[in-house]
């Protein structure tokens, strides 16, 4: 029925209720009854059998657990059989000769005690909805939870515990973890999920124990087939709500939940309930029951394995791709960084190369104009005639021989000042060289040569002294001009 497909799950459990409530067989005049009193259950049973009291609070409906059951849909396992026929709502014709207003009178009281009976029906269903609708199936009952909630995985270690305690550690594999994680492990792994709802107030329960769930056949088959099995006490609060979820009104109860197959019109999986094993079973039974859903299920669960390895597989190449492009991305970089910080080398070499020779220049052109300075402010050679001089001869670095006369009065700074300014003067190498003569405040100049007096041979040094003062030089000399070396000029 297509109305009947579009409602929620939550919808069809009220539905489901309402029809075995108020006898209703037509599923569209139910649907219509329940959508206007806005799915209020209490309301819509209320309005059904004439009582338009003021509605009590609505029932609240523990669930999202993350599985649909869709085990009413399995061949093997029908769906419960419709609810009785509804009961008539008027009253029979009465018989000929039969006065009205006795039978006013009479129907009256039948009217209020039918009212007063069903209103009371609904009032009790709608506190004890779990327990009317056991009563009317004739099911078992469940108790609700006695501990408050806790953290999963603690209650999967006490679980586990209590169960061992009880009856042995020959049992399943119990998944150590909540009920959401263990849908969660069996819909990314694309396996089955066995759920095993534990009732201690059930007189069944201690022979499934030990002689079903202890079975070594159906313990070998769950560890062959991979399948996840997660068990949980309905004394405790998630295991209340999964009971509640799955619907569980008989046990010991077995859910097997797998991951459905995407429906026309969506790609979209979701992990549903496919089969419910109830009561007293065998491990045979059991073994059956999970063998003909494995077979059902291999196809599909087949493709979803083959397409997930498919996206693994693509996403790992893309991966790979994108580390490879990466790694080359890094490899471009480092060698773009090493160019550049070669580049930023030679640049910097060839900015210090370029600083130092215009400082080398910036010197030289310095000591020149300097020089020419010098060479400009020496005295004249005083004339022949001219007393209280000294006549000095010079034997260059090159061989040729300069004689020079100097008052005795000047310092011998100035025969240095001559031998260093001599290619100034005519038919020197710088004698046509233009250049600007400037005094340097604070310029020291460096000769490179010394003069020295041959016999005995002695090093003239002290440039401040008067020529007229050094025996060397006074009153006449022949000198040598030596080149002084590197070392030699350190000393």
């Amino acid at each position: 029925m297509e109305a009947l497909d579009q409602l929620t799950e939550e919808k069809k459990d009220i539905l489901q209720s309402y029809l075995a409530v108020t006898g209703q067989n037509d599923l569209e005049i139910a649907i219509l009854a329940l959508e206007h009193h806005s799915w209020q259950l209490e309301t819509a049973v209320q309005a059904q059998f004439g009582d338009t009291r003021a509605p009590s609070r609505p029932d609240e409906s523990l669930g999202g657990l993350g599985v649909n059951d869709m085990s009413s849909d399995d061949e093997d396992h029908p769906p419960p059989p419709p609810p009785p026929p509804s009961l008539p709502r008027t009253q029979p014709r009465p018989p000929a000769g039969f006065s009205r207003s006795f039978l006013s009178w009479f129907s009256w009281p039948i009217n209020t005690i039918w009212s007063a009976t069903w209103s009371f029906l609904a009032f009790f269903y709608t506190l004890f909805p779990q327990t009317f609708r056991q009563a009317i199936t004739g099911q078992s009952t469940r108790t609700g939870p006695s501990r408050p909630p806790q953290d999963p995985a603690s209650v999967a270690t006490r679980f586990l515990r209590e169960y061992e305690e009880a009856y042995g550690t020959q049992h399943p594999n119990f998944y150590a973890g909540g009920y959401s994680a263990a849908l969660n492990k069996a819909k990314n792994d694309l396996k089955f999920l066995v759920v095993y709802l534990h009732s201690d107030e059930h007189d069944a329960t201690d022979k499934f124990c030990k002689e079903t769930l202890a079975d070594s056949e159906l313990l070998s088959y769950l560890v062959v087939n991979e399948m996840i099995v997660w068990g949980g006490n309905v004394k405790e609060t998630e295991g209340f709500q999964v009971a509640t979820t799955l619907q569980t009104v008989k046990y010991p109860f077995l859910g097997v939940i797998a991951l459905s197959q995407p429906t026309a019109g969506s790609s979209a999986t979701k992990m549903v309930l496919i089969d419910r094993i109830e009561g007293s079973s065998t491990a045979e039974q059991i073994i059956e029951r999970l063998t003909q859903q494995v077979n059902r299920q291999s196809a599909a669960l087949d493709r979803l394995r083959s397409e997930r390895r498919e996206r693994d597989m693509t996403r790992e190449i893309r991966q790979q791709q994108d580390d490879a492009y990466q790694q080359s991305l890094r490899a471009d970089r480092e060698k773009a960084r090493q160019q550049r910080e070669a580049q930023e080398a030679a640049d910097k070499l060839k900015q210090e190369q370029e600083r130092l020779e215009a400082e080398k220049e910036a010197a030289l052109n310095r000591r020149e104009r300097h020089l020419k300075y010098l060479y400009e402010n020496l005295p004249e050679e005083p004339a022949a005639s001219e007393s209280g001089c000294a006549r000095l001869s010079f034997k260059l670095w090159n061989g040729e021989r300069v004689i020079r006369r100097f008052r005795g009065t000047e310092p011998v700074e100035h025969v240095y000042v001559f031998i260093e300014t001599i290619e100034f003067r005519e038919n020197g190498s710088k004698a046509e060289l233009h250049l600007e003569a400037e005094e340097h405040v604070g310029y020291k100049h460096e000769y490179d040569f010394v003069l020295i007096s041959p016999f005995p041979r002695t090093k003239i040094v002290n440039r401040d002294a008067l020529i007229k003062d050094e025996p060397a030089l006074w009153p006449s000399a022949s000198l040598v001009v030596e080149l002084v070396e590197e070392d030699e000029g350190d000393d």
